[in-house]
């Protein structure tokens, strides 16, 4: 199975997704959160059975404004 990891979560649905696999989708969030998030990434993949990928995701801040 093809690493996912890392990349945004709409990357990778679409490449699993290509791949055949069907993809679940599931969201982590921080306790404290995060304020003006502007990607949501791969944490974690698993191949839950039945030619399915479970992907858990998260919110990031990766622009940071020059104030």
């Amino acid at each position: 199975m093809e690493s996912v990891i890392g990349q945004q979560v709409s990357e990778a649905k679409q490449r699993l997704e290509s791949l055949g696999f069907v993809v679940r989708i599931v969201e982590y969030e921080s306790r404290r959160g995060i304020e003006n998030a502007d990607s949501t990434r791969v944490l974690r993949q698993n191949d839950i059975g039945n030619n399915t990928i479970e992907l858990v995701v998260s919110h990031f801040k990766t622009h940071m404004n020059d104030d």
